[in-house]
């Protein structure tokens, strides 16, 4: 029987260089010392290295590269059939042009599986520039089920990658030493349609930079990335206790994760970040459910960078430094149950007590406060929902100049599927922004202009089956006010209940039922209104009266209006009733026996909008 790796180790510690040597040819690895290699740091021993390789890839034995310095002016390949490579050495690149230096498995559609790579450790002798990505320290192709363990890759542009070629990379174990004066540290990559990077875990790993390397440079510690039309949705890579010293200093950036695919669940826990950009990541694309638990950082203000090209949100920064008690999801607005909540705005119009009604039929509006209805028509109470038409809504308005990225909630009678994610978007000033790219994401779908409506909507239904019921929202750095909510679409739905939440070191406000939002269309989600004027009464005589007409936005007829006067005297009764339409009658009428002539007073008048029985 071929004695294990774990053996080979030991004899190693217990017998010398010479005899370890003929041990391992004569049973389990091939050395470039059969094939003329010195590893003294000064010949150049890439010819017999590769001997040594394609022998143990011929044999399928493990290649090993014992202790010393082993230069190369060239690419070094052990092929797939190699049970795998042992390094106590260093291979040490001399050479200039960019190349991968060591090139572990086939690529093609060849699967190299259950591997075992253990000491790699890599460098270059002269610092590259950082300015071709073909500059790469460490390939590792196609591996499945295998255990890689990297003791160092250091100074060039790329310093290991893992390479899905015409098959994938998948289900293996990385154990990462340092990483050092790499543009990119890991890179995480696929070549073709046909491959695939997923389903790997990584633990350590110290990705650092040198005071000086290319300070000017951006950096990176790990990037996803893919040829143009290759495999794009790398998934569940989870990393444990990465450390990132990546050296921002003036102009550049330095960030830990670079993800520009389109795929989901990059765990990343116990990050350390030390002399980082205040960005965890970078998503360009489609990235979504990726978690960055951070253990230490200088700044709690740590992010997501989304680029102009990012197209789904759904991610989150976990900071447990300096403030883990609040690193909980914090509730913003919500109603419970809506018909509940329902009220009547109007003889044809119905509302919901705390939400904004939505209309995205044509409009003309271009200013916040006229895209928010306080009630509409085509929303009907049935027995415990509300049902909203095709283009009716219901939502909130969000401030959204500092807190950007919400989750939405919504629950159709007996948890039917339906309703879509519905966002507008509005300036500093209010005035609503058209169409531009950016500043609308969301988590499960791609959310589509829609031009009548001036707004956005999702591109899908919000169901179970297409876990897109749950959304989060992300809106862009110069969104300063939000309208976010569920609309019918793609017909009427019976919406029961919303929930609204935000991230926990923001409390952003929710500006339903405030005067920012009265204009024309008196404000939105709300059962009372209230107008004060100051009433200089004439003198009344015993049972005479007085009227005054007093301007209530919002008051419809129906509505329950009372009035009350700042003054001491009781004999003065008073009545109102809605009038028209946003004017209330007050009259005034001296109950006592004497004659009355009081002083200018402020007269206070508030309508109640009626429940729904």
């Amino acid at each position: 029987m071929p004695a294990r790796i774990d053996d080979l180790l030991v004899l190693n510690a217990n017998l010398n260089k010479s005899d370890f040597a003929k041990y391992l040819r004569d049973r389990e690895a091939v050395l470039p010392n059969d094939f003329g290699g010195l590893g003294d740091g000064v010949a150049d021993d890439r010819t017999s290295i590769q001997a040594a390789f394609d022998r143990a890839g011929a044999d399928q034995k493990f290649a090993m590269i014992p202790p010393g310095t082993w230069n190369v002016s060239g690419t070094v390949t052990l092929p797939g059939g190699a049970r795998g490579l042992i390094m106590q050495g260093t291979i040490r690149y001399t050479g200039t042009a960019p190349t991968s230096v060591l090139v572990l498995g086939d690529g093609g559609t060849i699967r190299n599986a259950e591997k075992l790579y253990t000491g790699l450790n890599v460098i270059r002798q002269t610092q590259s520039d950082w300015s071709s990505e073909a500059d790469i320290g460490i390939t590792v192709r196609n591996v499945d089920a295998s255990q890689i363990e990297l003791r160092r890759v250091e100074g060039f542009t790329i310093g290991m990658r893992t390479l899905g070629d015409g098959r994938g990379v998948e289900d293996s174990t990385f154990t990462l030493g340092r990483i050092v004066n790499n543009r990119i540290g890991l890179d995480i990559w696929c070549a073709t349609a046909t491959a695939w990077n997923t389903s790997i875990r990584y633990y350590g790993g110290h990705f650092a930079q040198a005071t000086g390397v290319n300070a000017a440079q951006d950096r990176f510690g790990v990037r996803f990335g893919n040829e143009p039309g290759a495999y794009t949705n790398h998934n569940r890579h989870v990393f444990d206790a990465p450390n990132f010293e990546l050296r921002q200093a003036g102009s550049n950036i330095a960030i830990p994760f670079l993800n520009e695919t389109s795929g989901s669940a990059i765990i990343a826990r116990n990050m350390r970040m030390e002399a980082c950009s205040p960005l965890a990541a970078r998503h360009t694309a489609g990235a979504q459910d990726c978690e960055y638990d951070i253990a230490w950082t200088n700044t709690y203000l740590v992010g997501i960078d989304y680029t102009a090209t990012a197209n789904r949100c759904g991610n989150a920064v976990i900071n447990r430094h300096r403030a883990p008690a609040s690193r909980f999801q914090r509730f913003l607005a919500g109603v419970p149950n809506t018909r509940a909540a329902a009220f009547r705005q109007s003889a044809t119009e119905i509302g919901v007590e705390g939400l904004i009604t939505i209309a995205t039929s044509t409009t003309t509006a271009t200013f916040m406060a006229d895209f928010c209805f306080n009630g509409l028509a085509d929303v009907a109470p049935t027995d415990r929902a509300v049902t909203l038409a095709a283009n009716r809504g219901l939502g909130w308005m969000l401030d959204t100049s500092q807190a950007k990225e919400f989750a939405l909630a919504h629950w159709l009678t007996s948890g039917a599927s339906g309703g879509r994610l519905f966002v507008r978007v509005f300036d500093g000033a209010g005035n609503v922004r058209e169409d531009i790219a950016g500043d609308v994401l969301a988590s499960i779908t791609t959310m589509q202009w829609n031009g009548p409506a001036k707004g956005w909507n999702a591109g899908a239904p919000m169901d179970d089956a297409n876990f897109n019921r749950r959304q989060t929202i992300r809106v862009g750095a110069s969104v300063a006010y939000a309208q976010v909510g569920v609309i019918g679409f793609d017909g009427p739905i019976d919406l029961q209940s919303l929930r609204l939440y935000g991230l926990p070191e923001a409390a952003p406000a929710v500006l339903n039922g405030t005067p920012l939002l009265t204009g024309a269309l008196f404000g939105s989600g709300r059962r009372e209104f209230a107008a004060e004027v100051s009433w200089d009464l004439p003198s009344l005589a015993p049972g005479a009266t007085a009227l005054l007409d007093v301007t209530v936005n919002g008051a419809r007829a129906g509505d329950m209006a009372t009035a009350s006067l700042v003054s001491s005297t009781r004999f003065i009764e008073l009545d109102a009733a809605v009038w028209s339409n946003n004017t209330v009658r007050v009259m005034a009428r001296n109950i006592s026996a004497a004659t009355f002539d009081l002083a200018a007073a402020t007269l206070s008048v508030e309508i109640v909008k009626r429940r729904i029985p």
